[in-house]
């Protein structure tokens, strides 16, 4: 017998949780000569420009975790179920679910009136589709994750069944996160890998929005779904402007030539806090930057080392200089945003110089002649965000305890080749959302784990995670989580630096945009978006 979860499964997945080279394509929809973002003169089109950081790496949205592309595949394609605002679980194509009394059987109950793009009916075959491709093709961000289900059944057009080979309730909140968009079968199934599918440079989805235009370094350009199942949107254009600087940006919006900037530069608040055309909203996030150590390269392999860095960096001075404290150090190895699976207890070191050296020397570490007990240390960075700074005060700080450490800076699709891709890296610094449950814990450390760019591995720490998603009872979920923390605190294969926090800003012109959508619309999402 099966028990109705419906929006209910949230308790158990979800409890307390904020927030994480293509060729152009030209079309006549391009914006006219001079036109801003927020202009709704007779005539006129109802235009919203958003700030997009870089380049997409494809507009296929489940190959791999692309953060310049998600707000504009969350407005072309559907998941069975999406994270709203506040980063809970509400339901997308999927209107209901089930999860069986073993927890081995989790079904989906799809709507009846969602159509692709192209007009063809979307169905269960669809998602079979989509996720079975996924699990067959490892460099697949969700591959790994797919080897819970054994097989995936559509008893009818209209309804999907995962049969599991182990009870995980953390796996529906993981179908609202990346790389999860169900794609077109008969677009997709033509014997070509998606990679090389025309459709990854001119998608065909079902969501509120179709696809215009490409200029690659420039913009995209997305045009209303008239025929959305939830309603044609509101908008008449959606332009995401690229603008990787983020100086550029500010001005971008204060000039009011874009109109959405999710977080801004925390030095440029005040600015917009006394300028009455700007909103601003605090958006909080289970992101915290990170340092991930290379644990294949074999000067990182000694934890020791691995200790006194995490001992010798400030993350006061960095939550501060940087972020004029907006973003506040994070100690623990889980999120402390997320209080009731947090372990504030067995955390990562304090800022220390005189006890990193302690940790060198007492490990047998020596002094050079120039001071340093290790050299060409490097670490990877991408621009932006305040991480070329933010590793500069690392730097500078290693160096007092004797650590020599050179930051490389690259744009982000380089960085993401190198670090996620080449694993080519001592260390690496790097953001993205660690939620919506703790299961992430496993997507980012558990051995083998695509995204688990440094390759830590621990069975204490593995087998843990697997009880911990096994269970819906909120405290012995904690329990086992904690646990895991703790080893994490102990072997150090990453260093959390500062929690991600920032304030999203927007042009007041318009209502019903992504912040404001907890329990109603997804993240990212422009569907129900327009002028007041």
């Amino acid at each position: 017998m099966k028990r109705k979860l419906f929006l209910t499964i949230i308790a158990l997945v979800l409890v307390t949780v904020m927030v994480i080279g293509c060729t152009p394509k030209t079309t006549t929809n391009t914006p006219s000569e001079g036109e801003k973002g927020g202009e709704s003169k007779p005539g006129k089109e109802k235009v919203l420009i958003v700030r997009a950081s870089g380049d997409p790496m494809s507009f296929n949205p489940d190959t791999l975790p692309d953060d310049n592309a998600y707000p504009i595949v969350q407005n072309i394609y559907n998941r069975l179920v999406k994270l709203d605002a506040s980063k809970q679980i509400i339901p997308d194509l999927a209107t209901k679910w089930d999860v069986s009394e073993d927890g081995k059987a989790i079904t989906f109950y799809l709507r009846k009136d969602v159509k692709w793009h192209d007009g063809e009916g979307v169905t269960s075959e669809d998602v079979k589709y989509t996720f079975d491709t996924i699990k067959a093709n490892e460099s697949y961000y969700m591959s790994s994750r797919l080897s819970i289900v054994d097989s995936i059944d559509t008893p009818d057009d209209y309804t999907v069944v995962f049969n599991m080979n182990q009870a995980d309730v953390s796996f529906i909140a993981d179908l609202g996160w990346y790389a999860t968009f169900i794609l077109p079968e008969h677009v997709y199934n033509n014997g070509q890998p998606w990679e090389e599918n025309p459709a990854s440079k001119n998608p065909i989805g079902s969501g509120p929005f179709k696809f215009s235009e490409f200029k690659q370094g420039e913009s995209i350009t997305l045009i209303p779904n008239p025929n959305y199942h939830e309603g044609a949107p509101k908008l008449d254009k959606i332009i995401f402007s690229i603008i990787p600087d983020d100086a550029t940006a500010v001005q971008a919006l204060l000039n009011g030539d874009i109109d959405v900037y999710e977080n801004v530069p925390s030095a440029n608040v005040a600015e917009m806090e006394a300028n009455g055309n700007i909103r601003l909203a605090l958006n909080e996030y289970p992101s915290p930057m990170r340092i991930i150590f290379n644990l294949k390269d074999k000067t990182l392999q000694d934890v020791n080392l691995r200790k006194a860095i995490a001992t010798a960096i400030n993350k006061e001075e960095i939550s501060q200089k940087i972020y004029n404290g907006v973003q506040k150090p994070e100690y623990n190895m889980y999120p402390s945003l997320i209080e009731w699976v947090s372990n504030s207890e067995e955390t990562s070191p304090r800022f220390n110089i005189e006890e990193a050296i302690k940790i060198l020397e007492d490990a047998g570490y020596k002094k050079d002649a120039n001071g340093f007990y290790v050299r060409g240390l490097t670490i990877d960075v991408f621009e932006g965000s305040g991480y070329p700074d933010a590793a500069k005060l690392m730097e500078a700080t290693l160096a007092k305890a004797g650590i020599e450490l050179k930051v490389q800076v690259h744009e982000y699709n380089a960085w993401f080749d190198k670090v996620g891709t080449q694993r080519d890296f001592m260390l690496e610094l790097q953001g993205g959302f660690m939620g919506p449950d703790p299961a992430a814990l496993q997507k980012r450390f558990g051995t083998g784990v695509g995204s688990n760019y440094g390759e830590y591995s621990n069975k204490e720490f593995d087998d843990l995670l697997v009880q911990g998603a096994s269970t819906g009872d909120q405290a012995r979920r904690a329990e086992y989580y904690k646990k895991a923390q703790a080893i994490l605190a102990e072997d150090i294969p990453y260093i959390p630096i500062v929690a991600f926090a920032g304030y999203d800003a927007n042009n007041v012109q318009f209502i019903n945009l992504p912040i404001d959508g907890a329990g109603k619309w997804g993240w990212a999402e422009y569907t129900f978006t327009d002028l007041k």
